[in-house]
This record gives structure tokens, C-alpha cells and sequence, in this order.
């Protein structure tokens, strides 16, 4: 039998690979440039947390706590943002380029989920 979190992950791929093929089609998003990078960062959260980010909207546990799914689709949010800093060009803040923000901003997202996560595993073990 299919499970929920299958059917969703199914549903994400399948709108991801539609997203190529309309970006195709019109011509967005193929090459290099701007367009193309925001096609691959939006390819890459609908591959990587749409599943998640509609399951945790609805509220389905499954194999995962609904909270853990909110932590990772906010980790992935922080991990996408990161990525269009780095391929901001070579513009800057002050002295600061892009891609060293973007970097820093990528670093913490990963770092702050990690921390989040032991801390909650940390917590779901404790005797009560």
C-alpha cells in the first residue's frame, strides 16, 4: 500500500518535473543568468521539501513530527535564500560581497537545524 508520505513526495516530483517542462517551453530559466537560477532553486525546494511543506501543513505526523518537518522546510528556506545570495553577482554591502553573505547565511541554517534537531531528539528521549 501507498503510503501518505510517498503520494506526497510523488506529487512533489512530479510538479518539479512540470516546472522544467513549462520552463522549457517558454524558454525561461534554460542557460545561465538569473532566470536559470531561480528555476534550479525553486526545482530544488519543490524536490527537497514539498513534500514536506504540504504535510506539515496539513498536520500529518507519519514517520516524521510535524514539527521536524517545520524545522528542515525552514532550514531548506535558509539553504535556498543562501544559494540566490551566492549567485548574486559580485554586488555588495559596505565591503561585504554576496556570495560571502549568502555563504554565511547558508552556514547558519545548517548549523542552527542541527542544533535544533539534537536538541529535540535530545528531549524525546528523556524519561518524564
Amino acid at each position: 500500500m501507498v503510503s501518505r508520505e510517498l503520494s506526497a513526495q510523488i506529487g512533489a516530483l512530479s510538479v518539479a518535473f512540470l516546472l522544467l517542462l513549462v520552463t522549457a517551453y517558454f524558454d525561461v530559466g534554460v542557460g545561465t543568468g538569473p532566470a536559470a537560477i531561480a528555476v534550479a532553486l525553486l526545482f530544488n525546494g519543490i524536490i527537497f521539501g514539498g513534500a514536506h511543506l504540504y504535510l506539515a501543513l496539513r498536520g500529518d505526523d507519519g514517520m516524521v513530527p510535524v514539527e521536524a518537518r517545520w524545522r528542515y522546510v525552514a532550514m531548506l528556506g535558509g539553504l535556498l535564500g543562501g544559494g540566490a545570495l551566492v549567485y548574486g553577482g559580485d554586488r555588495t554591502i559596505a565591503t561585504v560581497t554576496l556570495s560571502t553573505i549568502g555563504i554565511a547565511v547558508m552556514v547558519l541554517a545548517v548549523s542552527s537545524y542541527l542544533v535544533t534537531e539534537t536538541i529535540a531528539s535530545y528531549r524525546d528521549t528523556r524519561a518524564e
